[in-house]
Formats: C-alpha cells, structure tokens, sequence
C-alpha cells in the first residue's frame, strides 16, 4: 500500500511529461509552419512588386517622352479597300441642306478625314473650282464624302471660290487651290474636279501613279500640257470612269471663252513660264466649313 502513491504518481507524472512533450512537438512544428508561411510572403510581395514593375513597363512602351498615351501604330490600308460597292445610283434630293450632309458624315471636321482602322496610302487634296454653283457644290459633297471614304484615303476638300467680276478662271483657280493646299499639308495627291460632276463607280479610285490620271472618261481637256511634259495619260475603265453630270444653264461671267483656240496654240511657247510660277491672285479669306475648306480669290488681271 506504501509504494502504490509513489507509482501513481510516477505514472501521471510521466503522462503529464508526455503531455507537454507532445504540445512541445506540436508547438515546434507549428512554428516552423507559420514562420515558414512568413517568409514566403515576402517573396510573395517580391513578386507582385516585380510582377506590376514588369506592368508598368509595358505600359511605358505606349508613352510619350510627354507622358501621354500614344496609339499602336496602324496597319497601312490595302490598295483596294474591302469598302468598295461599285457602280451607285445617285438620286439628288431637291431640298438636301449642308447641315444634312454634315450629320451624315460625323468624322469630316474642317474638309478633313482619315480612316481610323487603319493607315491610308495616300494624303489626297480635291480641289474644286466654284462660283455660283451652291447646289451642285451640295450634291457633289453628299456623294464625294462617303466615296473617298469608302476608298480609305487620308483627304481634304479645297473650294476655291472666285469672286469679283472677271470672267471665271478654271485653270487659275486650281493653280491656286494648289498652291493653298501645300500651306496646310504636304500632300501626295491632287485631283483637279469640276462641281458639276459626281462620281458614280467607288473603284474609279481617286489616288495617283507615277503618270496623270484622267478620271473621267471621254472628257479629256487637259491633255496638252500634260503630252509637253511626255506624260501618258491613264483612264480607268469604261464602265468605272462614269460620272453623273449636273446640268445648268452658263451664267454671267461663266461665258465660253472664244480666244481658247488661240491660247492652245501657244500652249507649246509658254508651258514653261505660264502656271504656277506666274500664278498672281488676290487672296481674300481662308475659311475652314465643316464639310470643306473655302478658299476665296479675286483676281486683278484678265483671264
């Protein structure tokens, strides 16, 4: 009876030192658990550090030396577009308004338009001879925007006006939308067009060669001093170079000019010197419309 306290007490005694010495284990390995979790975060913060560095230096790619976020660069456009319908039928409404054609072509600011999807092959300048042709200039601007754009061309439309009473001046006024038009773009294409006629074919493409282009077919009157330069002149097909032709009566001051013969004539003499380089005008205002730029000029001397 005297020895069974002390073995009881040895027994618990030995399973309290198993006790602590199991919670001691558990204990030990538990902290080496948790410090080991602990030492992975930091790697962990390493990495989103390094992994949103590497973030930010793609996105720098995309910058500026100004800090602003710059655009990929396009794709340069096919040389024919996917855009192209073809032959239109063109129905000219009798009440049509600038505002209405404004409205239909959101993407034309100050005469101007670039295609967004892609990069276009070619800046063109139309320039236009007016005077006193407000509704065929209306018609010709509500099919001819969609028609360039339809093409992807980076364009501008240059009306050059003449005013004052001298007779008007075709070839002098595209001389000057010429040399108007260089002040505001270096441009890789002009195209000389009348107000009156209205493209109907989108593939009769209004982009330039090496050669001239003559657009509409069967209407050639500039071939002159273009053969003195030993040009050849290229045309598109038949059924492509169609144009629809607004009629009008001549007006006042529009008259046919009876010494055009003679001035033909002496095309072979003065090619040279007679054009650009003699080109004298009075430039009376710039003007930026929505749907095209206005150039207004008066000339002092006689056609």
């Amino acid at each position: 009876m005297g020895c069974n306290p002390p073995y009881h007490l040895s027994y618990r005694l030995r399973l309290l030192l198993l006790f602590t010495l199991c919670l001691t284990v558990v204990g030990w390995a538990t902290s080496n658990y948790f410090v080991g979790a602990i030492q992975v975060i930091p790697k962990a913060k390493d990495f989103m550090a390094s992994f949103h560095k590497v973030i930010h230096l793609g996105n720098e790619e995309t910058l500026g030396h100004d800090g602003a976020t710059k655009k990929p660069e396009l794709a340069n456009c096919p040389s024919v577009s996917p855009n192209l319908r073809g032959q239109s039928k063109l129905v000219f409404k009798p009440d049509l308004t600038l505002e209405e054609i404004e409205a239909e072509n959101p993407k034309v600011s100050r005469g101007r338009y670039h295609p967004e999807e892609c990069k276009a092959l070619q800046r063109v300048a139309i320039l236009i001879p007016h005077r006193n042709r407000e509704k065929h200039l209306i018609y010709l601007l509500e099919h001819l925007h969609p028609f360039l754009q339809r093409q992807q061309l980076d364009y501008g439309i240059y009306i050059i006006h003449q005013t004052g009473s001298k007779k008007f001046n075709r070839a002098k006024l595209l001389n000057v939308g010429y040399l108007e038009a260089l002040k505001e773009e270096n441009w890789d294409c002009f195209v000389f067009h009348d107000v009156d006629l209205v493209p109907e074919n989108d593939f009769n493409l209004y982009t330039c060669g090496d050669q001239p282009k003559h657009l509409v077919v069967g209407r050639n009157s500039t071939g002159y001093r273009v053969e003195l330069h030993k040009m050849k002149i290229s045309r598109p097909k038949p059924d492509v170079g169609k144009y629809t032709m607004i009629f009008h009566t001549r007006d006042k001051g529009n008259e046919v000019n009876m010494g055009r013969m003679k001035l033909l004539q002496q095309m072979s003499r003065v090619w040279k010197t007679d054009g650009l380089s003699s080109c004298s005008y009075r430039l009376l205002s710039v003007e930026h419309n929505p749907l095209y730029a206005n150039i207004t000029v008066d000339f002092w001397t006689a056609a």
